[in-house]
């Protein structure tokens, strides 16, 4: 039966089903007013500041450079995976800030990698985004007391008020939030929560596809005042320069820089500081 209802639901269903259950899981182990005690004695939350903007007005979007180890769409990406060096390899070649998959089951990651990298020279030095699939409180308070800074909320998984309510506590433990969108109807649901920092999804997370195209259209759209981040499939410094004219000021990406040998040097590529 398990492997019937695991077949008809879609990848996004089945990583959300699980990671109820890990919430429950993680509850059992080390309950919530354990976390809330460590609180006190979190690093502190560092502000996310993402563009730069040249006397000539020319837009310069900052790169929340992405660690993980594997995705449902690539498989493996990085073997061995070593998110330290990964990260100072980013803070040198000039990340804004650093997302780090913390998913185990789909990604291969861990809250232990966020909080290692978090101790190191390069997370003393830039903003951490756990990128995760957060569906309750309690991983919102876990996600702070183990040092992010930037917390995800994807709009397709939270249904009724549990964004507004998700986004108002991350915000009253200091953090700023992120709020995935991948439709025009995603993106009312993420303003009218309240986001004041929006990402664009390029990539359904159902079928995997990506459509700069859409992405591109979205991002466009949202209203000034209004953070814009562009998330996936973007890898040349062409897709860097078309985000930068449309006003964008972030852009998420991993899987190009993993997939290099040298995922700074990629980085700067991408920025086009070296060829």
């Amino acid at each position: 039966m398990e492997g019937e209802l695991s077949g008809r639901m879609t990848l996004l269903e089945q990583i959300v089903s699980r990671k109820r259950l890990e919430v429950e899981e993680a509850c059992l182990r080390r309950p919530l007013a354990a976390v809330e005690k460590a609180l006190a004695v979190a690093p502190p939350v560092r502000p996310f500041s993402p563009a730069s903007r040249a006397d000539t007005g020319e837009n310069f979007p900052g790169i929340i450079a992405e660690m993980k180890r594997r995705s449902p769409s690539r498989g493996l990406i990085r073997d061995p995976y070593d998110p330290l060096s990964i990260a100072e390899s980013y803070r040198i070649s000039g990340a804004a800030a650093l997302s780090i998959l913390t998913d185990g089951e789909f990604f291969g990651g861990s809250l232990d990698d966020l909080a290692a990298v978090r101790k190191s020279p390069a997370g003393e030095a830039l903003p951490i985004l756990r990128k995760d699939f957060v569906v309750d409180p309690y991983q919102v308070f876990e996600s702070r007391a183990a040092g992010a800074d930037i917390l995800l909320l994807i709009v397709r998984i939270l249904p009724g008020d549990l964004l507004k309510q998700l986004l108002s506590l991350g915000r009253s433990l200091g953090m700023s939030v992120l709020v995935e969108t991948h439709s025009d109807r995603e993106v009312e649901e993420a303003l009218s929560a309240g986001a004041l920092m929006v990402g664009v999804n390029s990539r359904d997370l159902d079928t995997l596809e990506i459509d700069l195209a859409r992405g591109a259209r979205l991002l466009a759209g949202l209203p000034e005042g209004v953070v814009r981040v562009a998330e996936s499939g973007l890898k040349t410094h062409a897709d860097y320069r078309r985000m930068a004219d449309l006003g964008v000021d972030a852009l998420l990406v991993g899987e190009s820089f993993l997939s290099a040998s040298d995922p700074g040097r990629a980085l700067e590529e991408f920025r086009g500081i070296v060829d």
